[in-house]
């Protein structure tokens, strides 16, 4: 009877792993992480520009992206994550105006528009997760990939699909290497999310610097 209720538990962990194509974060267990990691970049501009930016709440479309290669690496976008209280465009779009007020880049950052010359930070969210893969030695990856547009009086100033992945293996890790699957997760998402940011602010810094405007003292 053991024998078989062996047979049994091992049948379903395979069916789990081959239903989830490989993906072990299906056998996450809900709760084994702590809240969503805290994590800043801090960039900081060295140049301020007078204009006010409105974060939308990002859209969510990463039902429409599941199994595309994100940062033309091996991982894909899919449906497994840990945010199972947390809303990912809110996070978003948090982490967005956090990241962005903080980088000093632009006179104000808000989510409502107040004039003509505002301009608007939309978001398309493609991938937003995080795979486990390995039998003895699981590897465990954050993936992002985040549609931005920046458009002032219909005007786009920006169009460009910014991607990033996070290993517990990359030096940009932040976590532990002994924990729950659920908080690796949890770790790698962020880290990625962080990093991500991070090049989203420095490519603006670039791009800003050819808008016409009026730049104020660098700091």
């Amino acid at each position: 009877m053991k024998s078989l209720k062996s047979i049994g538990a091992c049948g379903l962990i395979l069916m789990l792993l081959i239903t989830g194509g490989c993906n072990r974060a299906t056998l996450r267990i809900p709760g084994a992480s702590a809240s969503f990691p805290e994590t800043t970049t801090g960039y900081v501009a060295t140049t301020n520009y007078a204009y006010t930016i409105v974060v939308a709440v990002p859209v969510d479309d990463r039902t429409q992206h599941y199994g595309e290669p994100v940062a033309k690496t091996k991982w894909a976008g899919c449906s497994t994550d840990p945010l199972w209280t947390t809303d990912a465009p809110e996070l978003i779009q948090k982490r967005l105006i956090q990241e962005l007020a903080s980088s000093g880049l632009f006179a104000k950052v808000t989510t409502n528009s107040t004039g003509a010359t505002d301009i608007m930070l939309k978001t398309e969210i493609d991938a937003f997760c995080s795979q486990v893969r390995g039998f003895l030695i699981d590897r465990v990856a954050g993936i992002v990939s985040l549609h931005v547009t920046l458009e002032q009086n219909g005007k786009i100033l920006v169009d460009r699909k910014f991607e990033k992945v996070v290993t517990d293996a990359d030096k940009e890790y932040t976590g532990s290497q002994v924990t729950f699957i659920e908080q690796a997760m949890s770790v790698t998402m962020a880290d990625s999310l962080r990093e991500l940011l991070k090049d989203i602010i420095k490519q603006l810094a670039v791009d800003a610097a050819t808008w016409p405007q009026d730049k104020s003292s660098p700091k």
